[in-house]
């Protein structure tokens, strides 16, 4: 597993039909129509958010390098996977669930970390110490969960039956095993370092913290699913998405709930129709009883999945060449509704 293979695994779902930008936006989390759209339309979601502190120029080199070595190759800005590059995607399956965690499943991380660290601390006798998460928020709410327990040693112990349960019972890896318990802190014990963890595993540093990463994502989502796992679920609070809709979009939809027309959503909240549009396609990619009526008949969904099936292609540019009358708002909700019933 690395970085590369992450990306050409992207390229592959997206059939040809995107920029690397588009690829960069959805890695990163971007709350625009188009990338939710891209993420929804090309089952992208596992990858979405996965890597939101990426930086735009270790993206580009990255994007560079791929291409030099003829994994990739642009034509007018839109990205495909070469023979060679598809010889190279990874035959493994992946956990990444970034669509429901965006970057929160470090947040949890850095708790349990702290917990473990401050619990075997006491348990030790020692009340000052160097903690290892110099993050308020992060202290303040470690700090919070030991005190709501009075007695430390049991906690401790509770926790340590919680992580070896977790550990067994999750779908780990040996190496994910390996990975998360010696990148935690204890008493007169330093969590390994990623450096010190690819001499130890014999794999390069980037395969280990992509590892890592898909390891927190599977124990978060076992963790939502067991009821035996309290305190880990504690440690997790609002690690998981729960409102899926940016702040804007959320006014929008209570607005289009009350009845008003899109033209008049924009007109109340002074905004363009297309950020109202763009909305509207949030709000279809996060519901699964959006009213596609209101926009679109059934005769226009399968004319324009006619032409879908028969060119091979999402590109809006192209479907707007066979529907002129159609607007690019219709279009994308057309291929939106589409991706929905493929997914029944």
């Amino acid at each position: 597993m690395n970085f590369v293979s992450i990306l050409l695994t992207m390229f592959q779902h997206l059939h040809g039909e995107r920029s690397a930008s588009g690829v960069y936006h959805i890695l990163r989390g971007k709350r625009s129509g188009q990338t939710l759209q891209d993420v929804e339309n090309y089952q992208l979601k596992p990858f979405y958010a996965l890597f939101p502190a990426l930086s735009a120029a270790d993206f580009q080199q990255l994007i560079e390098r791929m291409t030099e070595e003829g994994l990739i190759h642009t034509e007018e800005q839109v990205v495909f996977v070469t023979a060679k590059g598809h010889n190279q995607l990874p035959n493994e399956e992946w956990h990444f669930n970034g669509w429901e965690y965006r970057g929160k499943e470090r947040e949890f991380m850095k708790r349990l970390a702290l917990t473990v660290q401050t619990l075997s601390q006491l348990r030790s006798g020692e009340t000052m110490f160097t903690p290892i998460q110099n993050e308020l928020h992060i202290q303040q709410f470690v700090k919070e969960f030991i005190r709501s327990h009075r007695q430390t040693t049991r906690l401790a112990d509770s926790l340590r039956q919680e992580l070896e349960l977790l550990l067994n019972e999750a779908t780990f890896s040996a190496v994910q095993c390996t990975i998360l318990m010696y990148r935690l802190t204890g008493h007169q014990k330093t969590a390994f370092t990623w450096d010190q963890l690819a001499e130890v595993l014999a794999l390069p540093v980037e395969t280990i913290q992509l590892y890592f990463l898909e390891s927190l994502h599977k124990a978060l989502d076992f963790m939502g699913r067991s009821e035996e796992l309290p305190l880990l679920t504690t440690l997790s609070a609002g690690c998981r998405v729960e409102i899926y809709l940016t702040q804007s979009a959320e006014r929008s939809r209570k607005l289009f709930q009350q009845g008003f027309s899109i033209e008049q959503i924009a007109s109340l909240r002074q905004l363009k129709l297309s950020t109202i549009e763009d909305h509207m396609i949030e709000m279809a990619a996060n519901s699964l009883h959006f009213p596609f009526a209101r926009f679109i008949s059934e005769e226009q969904i399968e004319k324009v999945w006619q032409h879908i099936d028969r060119l091979q292609t999402k590109r809006l540019r192209l479907l707007k060449e066979q529907s002129p009358e159609l607007s690019y708002f219709e279009l994308r909700l057309i291929i939106m509704h589409g991706r929905r019933v493929e997914d029944k």
